[in-house]
């Protein structure tokens, strides 16, 4: 990861092809599945395309594929 984009977003590399990724969104969440979820600590989630790969992924804490993103899209 280096400088932040778009807004705080950071700039980070596909884990699969090593191309830079497209920031796409960011979404403030506890990143739990949850009805408790609302009072767990929020952080930004950051979401990101691969114009290379075209594989979706999602940054909290770490950079991790973003399954239910890729189903929307394909």
């Amino acid at each position: 990861m280096s400088e932040a984009v778009d807004g705080g977003a950071p700039e980070v590399t596909c884990p699969t092809c090593a191309t830079t990724l497209v920031h796409v969104t960011t979404e403030i969440s506890s990143g739990a599945f949850r009805t408790q979820a609302a009072s767990m600590t929020q952080m930004p989630i950051h979401y990101y395309d691969c114009p290379s790969c075209q594989s979706c992924w999602k940054l909290g804490t770490r950079l991790l594929p973003d399954p239910i993103r890729q189903i929307l899209r394909g």
